[in-house]
């Protein structure tokens, strides 16, 4: 197998991986056995990519001594790729030892870096376990980054089962001390209530200190925490739990407040337009059998607010390039006509973007300590706003053209499985 061949499949496993870790390992278990028929042919390509497994744990139990000794045989048949990482594996294991030394004798920054070389394989077999310990020797002794390496890994559960308290001990000490990417996951654990009750207004606390420090991709969750406290203060729930006769209810109150000027309309205009907002807010609308964001849908927590409709979707996942996107929607519902006309507008609100190589799991955490230097292709926060000019025709149908150009029929799905 050649190297290229050999990179091409490994950006198919990543995006297996991305779909589920148990067919990505598998996977990997299937092309290190098939290297490895090559690599005992005589194949100084499939020698070099054996070595590599073995040296990163790919298909295989992480060896550097069985990664060095296929390195070794790739490089006595001139394979220059082999050479050379012999030659830095020489190297790194050279520093490792050095640290290693250090931090036996109570340097804490050489046991914050064994900790890392562990973490990673460097110089080393990889020992997540082993590194943890070293964590916690220089975190004892005020080490910020060991303090903030510690919390994600019982927040994640790498190399120790996961624990939230644990997670918020070792992060708090870090976010307490200014370090941005502890202050994120600090958001994350109290908008979650890992560890600790939920509390919004403490994870967009958080937030807004590590955006304001710089950490960017806490802008998207900033932003979204913000959303959930006004849902929050609405008395919104989720829409499978809500009660839709109540919804109708404010329904009703809203709209009739808003559509009441000084020179009274008539009944049957103020009637159409509240029968209007009645039948959005209790359909379950979709699009090609697939729940829409910017309707109400089971997707998506709504409510009304000064004769509007005000929707915030759950959640959602799509890809963008090498990137897996996490996102929600927030739309606006409004203009209501008495012929069932109504317009929307919608943003997307990019929360997070992570690389496929992140995703895939290969040792190194997607919000890493370098994190407010690497940024991302993609930018987290809101997106583009879309208009939708839309026509309600009855209980399960609504005709809209989307910035002006795209036609598209949404239909109520409660409506359709009634009639079945």
């Amino acid at each position: 197998m050649g190297t290229n061949m050999f990179k091409n499949l490994l950006c198919v496993i990543m995006l297996l991986f991305s779909a589920g870790s148990a067919a990505g390992n598998d996977i990997w278990v299937a092309l290190f056995n098939e290297t490895l028929q090559k690599a005992r042919q005589g194949d100084s390509d499939a020698q070099y990519n054996v070595g590599a497994m073995y040296q990163n744990g790919r298909g295989v139990t992480p060896d550097r001594d069985k990664a060095a000794e296929w390195y070794g045989k790739a490089a006595k048949q001139g394979n220059t790729s082999a050479v050379s990482r012999l030659g830095l594996m020489e190297a790194n294991q050279g520093s490792f030892s050095s640290e290693l030394q250090q931090a036996e004798q109570g340097n804490a920054e050489s046991q914050y870096n064994v900790g890392n070389m562990l973490t990673k394989g460097i110089g080393t077999n990889m020992d997540l376990g082993q590194a943890l310990v070293w964590y916690e020797k220089a975190a004892g002794q005020g080490h910020i980054k060991a303090a903030y390496k510690l919390g994600l890994a019982h927040y994640e559960g790498s190399g120790v089962g996961k624990n939230g308290k644990q997670a918020l001990k070792w992060l708090s000490i870090a976010a307490d001390d200014g370090y941005t990417p502890a202050q994120y996951y600090l958001g994350k654990i109290h908008a979650e209530g890992n560890g600790v009750r939920r509390n919004y207004s403490k994870a967009l606390d958080w937030f807004t200190r590590a955006v304001d420090g710089g950490f960017d991709q806490a802008r998207g969750e900033m932003i979204d925490v913000t959303e959930r406290i006004k849902m929050q203060a609405a008395g919104s729930k989720p829409a499978q739990q809500e009660d839709k006769t109540a919804k109708a209810q404010d329904v009703n109150k809203s709209a009739t407040a808003e559509a009441k000027p000084a020179n009274k309309p008539a009944a049957a205009s103020v009637a159409t337009t509240v029968e209007t907002m009645e039948s959005l807010m209790l359909g379950t609308w979709s699009r090609d059998e697939q729940p829409v964001a910017w309707l109400p849908s089971t997707i998506n927590n709504c409510r009304t607010e000064q004769g509007r409709i005000v929707c915030f979707s759950d959640d959602q996942v799509r890809k963008s390039g090498s990137n897996t996107i996490k996102f929600k929607t927030k739309a606006i519902i409004s203009h209501f006509s008495d012929a069932g006309a109504f317009n929307i507008t919608y943003r997307n609100l990019v929360i997070s973007a992570v690389a496929d190589e992140a995703a895939a799991g290969n040792g190194v955490s997607a919000f890493d300590e370098a994190a407010t230097d690497k940024g991302y292709a993609v930018k987290t926060g809101w997106g583009t706003e879309h208009t939708l000019e839309c026509l309600l025709n009855d209980r399960h149908a609504v005709n809209c053209t989307k910035n002006k150009t795209h036609a598209m029929v949404i239909t109520n799905q409660q409506q359709v499985a009634n009639r079945k």
